[in-house]
């Protein structure tokens, strides 16, 4: 017995009766439903479907669906045509004009007709044919047996009638993504209406959720070439030790540890991001893609290891991160969290964001020899000297989420666990309440996270005194934020970051 697969369908909806019809063959094909949604004010004519079954049900339902005009597999734009067409009096002309609209699949917005009024012969049609390429063929049919005055050509984003919402809401998405592969587009338009459908089971608006997710799509397009700008700190840690922390325009920092036997970076943010990332690189001195000793990967959101996949040094990375992204799931491991707006929202962001993994990785070993606090050490690295050890974390931000700890250099990259927010940027403080706005938190494990935050700062404080004997103080390197110290149990910047502009 072959194995049952997760399938989803796109369906047309032309009338009252195709959702059932759509449903009959669904059934019929041995598949079961998991999931629908349509919502006849927001979009009369699209409803999706998230199906199981095994791959023969999968595809014979497909293929029926496909046979009976229900099944999208394409995303295209209809072409709204406004036009009068100057009809005589005789029995039956409005029955003939409308059965050449539905030979060529044309869907009537408003018709109107009044042989009473200003106009007795002007017959006003507002419609979509669903084949663009058809629009022209349909108007010569038309013209053939009655006058045409064409009055405008495509409302595009300006109707306002409620209908179609989903195909004006791929083309836009489509813009964003620079004319995605038309599956892509629908993977993408079936998983924007599972997290809206959830959200709205949390009291949010509909519409108000699919124009977030687009303003997302819009930011990080935005803040790519010209529009890139960074927040740089360069801090030497010792004579043979220099830090580099970047704050990208949207997601999480990205950290270089410079030294004279190693340049490794941790953390790559956005895929997006990544050419621009490259010319900053250039611009600091620190080469490019296979300038690189090695890259380590602190946990599996996109804002951290999107960009991973370009550069050509090895990549060290916890094994729960790895099953993260091999899973496109967030939430891969954790257990007390409602996984459908995690994994929705890995899909649309790593999509966005231009995720792009390592083909390979190298694990980290899977338990740890001693303990800093309550922490397992992994693992071990060095540069310019010093000893780098690698923690593994509880899992309260996410699964395999890891710390990185050096003493001796009094340097501690805390991740998404501790993060400076007070001295974010307006924007990027901005941008950061997207994510909470979908997932409604960030952290996989809510009450976890708190727990291991507060081991973390301990063992931070712990070590902030010790160095402080010295006549040191202890770094932090927040996942968002600035490099920091604790100053009255406040993160302030250790020094002033200057913004980078190509």
């Amino acid at each position: 017995m072959s194995q049952d697969r997760n399938e989803f369908f796109v369906i047309r909806i032309p009338d009252t009766g195709s959702l059932l019809d759509a449903v009959r063959i669904i059934a019929a094909s041995g598949l079961t439903i998991t999931r629908c949604h349509f919502n006849r004010s927001l979009d009369p004519v699209t409803a999706f479907f998230s199906v199981s079954g095994d791959e023969w049900a999968c595809t014979r339902g497909a293929q029926a669906l496909l046979e009976d005009g229900y099944l999208q597999t394409t995303v295209t734009y209809p072409k709204s045509v406004q036009l009068t067409v100057i009809v005589p009096e005789i029995p039956g002309t409005l029955h003939r004009i409308l059965s050449i609209l539905d030979t060529y699949n044309a869907e009537i917005s408003s018709l109107s007709f009044d042989n009473r009024g200003r106009y007795p012969d002007a017959l006003h049609i507002m419609l979509r044919v669903l084949h663009p390429d058809k629009t022209e063929e349909l108007i010569r049919a038309i013209e053939a047996e009655y006058p045409v005055k064409i009055e405008g050509y495509d409302c595009g984003d300006s109707c306002d009638d409620g209908s179609l919402f989903y195909v004006r809401y791929a083309a836009r998405v489509s813009e964003i993504l620079d004319g995605v592969e038309n599956p892509h587009i629908l993977e993408l338009l079936h998983q924007f209406s599972h997290v809206a459908q959830q959200l709205t089971e949390y009291g949010k608006e509909y519409q108000d959720v699919l124009e977030q997710i687009l303003l997302n799509g819009k930011r990080l397009k935005e803040t790519t070439g010209d529009g890139f700008y960074a927040d740089v700190q360069k801090i030497a840690l010792a004579d043979t030790l220099t830090l580099y922390c970047f704050q990208l325009p949207g997601g999480g920092s990205v950290f270089v540890i410079d030294a004279p036997d190693e340049r490794i970076m941790i953390d790559t943010g956005y895929g997006i991001y990544h050419e621009d990332v490259l010319r900053m690189f250039a611009a600091y001195g620190l080469g490019g893609k296979v300038d690189f000793t090695r890259i380590i990967l602190t946990h599996g959101d996109t804002d951290h290891c999107g960009a991973a996949g370009f550069f050509n040094a090895p990549v060290y990375t916890h094994e729960g991160t790895w099953d993260i992204i091999k899973t496109n799931n967030r939430a891969w491991g954790a257990t007390t969290q409602d996984l459908v707006l995690e994994q929705v929202y890995t899909v649309m962001i790593n999509l966005f964001a231009r995720m792009t993994p390592p083909e390979d990785v190298t694990l980290l070993p899977g338990s740890g020899n001693g303990k800093r606090g309550e922490f397992p050490v992994l693992s071990t690295f060095n540069a310019g000297g010093y000893t780098f050890e690698i923690l593994e974390g509880h899992g309260g931000h996410q699964h395999g989420l890891i710390y990185i700890l050096c003493k001796e250099a009094g340097v501690l990259f805390t991740s998404d666990t501790i993060l400076n927010l007070k001295h974010l940027s307006p924007e990027r403080s901005a941008y950061n309440n997207f994510a909470v706005y979908l997932v409604t938190t960030v952290n996989v494990d809510p009450d976890l996270v708190k727990s291991e935050r507060k081991a973390l700062a301990k063992l931070a404080q712990e070590l902030d005194e010790e160095l402080q004997e010295n006549g040191k103080r202890l770094l932090y390197c927040c996942g968002h934020g600035p490099v920091s110290v604790m100053e009255n149990g406040e993160l302030t910047p250790a020094t002033e970051p200057v913004t980078y502009r190509h």
